[in-house]
């Protein structure tokens, strides 16, 4: 099977088992870690805050982004924890906060996705259920972090478990799903999916409907990918729509039940007429 061929198979398959809304719930999410970390530079003295996850391969921890007051941006550092603090986190060491030094290696596998030169850092882990995923580090270049900030940043990393859990969640199922694909869709797969496959999206796209959904669905989602406004407008949107659809259902068997009633009387009339 040629790369193009192997490449219209996937988008296809993406579409119909509507990857672009899991795509776009999962962008979401990373939005809301950002802004959850960019209150904590507002609620905190601190100038920039990243969380550090172990995600896809053991032992390597990965950057999704870095949260200031005035903004978040994406990266994709990915490093080893080892002689890291992030190590100390992940082998069951409880938060803390720490003074460090111009240029300090502590952190210098940070530098090159950080706009400021911290003194001070603030790291506390980031549990799911029983496990340390990661960690997140609260840094700041001139206010000290002391208790009440240690108290501030261990709640923030429960809410940030809580999101984080979801996106790791997701990121794995995309990961089995990338691994398995090329196998199941290949020439020599062992299995029928890729006729069955075939089929299916040929059904799929002789049929309008599906594509004015497609459409629809596509457009609900760039205007929610506009912002926190928009997400809310396109909610309100489909929960008006939802509730019209609703009232236009139950009132549909109303009027058959209304036909219902109508006929047993006739019928009834009819007999004593008899």
């Amino acid at each position: 099977m040629s790369h193009q061929s192997f490449s219209v198979r996937l988008q296809d398959l993406l579409s119909t088992l509507e990857g672009a809304a899991l795509i776009g719930a999962a962008r979401m999410r990373l939005r809301g870690l950002g802004e959850q970390l960019q209150f904590a530079c507002l609620a905190m003295p601190c100038d920039e805050a990243l969380v550090a996850l172990e995600l896809e391969r053991l032992g390597r921890l990965q950057v999704p982004g870095v949260a200031s007051a005035d903004g978040w941006r994406t990266t994709d550092l990915e490093f080893l924890p080892s002689g890291t603090p992030f190590a100390y986190l992940l082998g069951g060491g409880s938060g803390y906060a720490a003074e460090l030094a111009p240029g300090d290696p502590m952190l210098e596998v940070l530098a090159p996705v950080l706009d400021s030169a911290p003194r001070h850092a603030l790291l506390v882990p980031i549990r799911v259920g029983a496990s340390v995923v990661g960690g997140a580090a609260l840094l700041s270049g001139d206010a000290h972090m002391g208790d009440r900030e240690l108290a501030l940043g261990e709640r923030l990393a429960s809410v940030l478990a809580l999101t984080l859990e979801a996106y790791r969640t997701e990121r794995v199922l995309y990961q089995l799903f990338a691994r398995a694909l090329p196998d199941l869709c290949g020439d020599d797969a062992l299995t029928g999916f890729p006729a069955a496959l075939e089929r299916h999206l040929h059904s799929l796209r002789l049929t309008p409907e599906y594509r004015r959904r497609l459409d629809l669905a596509r457009s609900v989602a760039r205007l929610a990918a506009s912002g926190t406004a928009e997400t809310r407008l396109a909610t309100d949107i489909l929960g008006r729509v939802e509730a019209y659809v609703g009232e236009l259902e139950r009132g549909e068997e109303t009027d058959e039940e209304a036909a219902g009633d109508a006929a047993e009387g006739g019928d009834e009339e009819a007999v004593r007429v008899g």
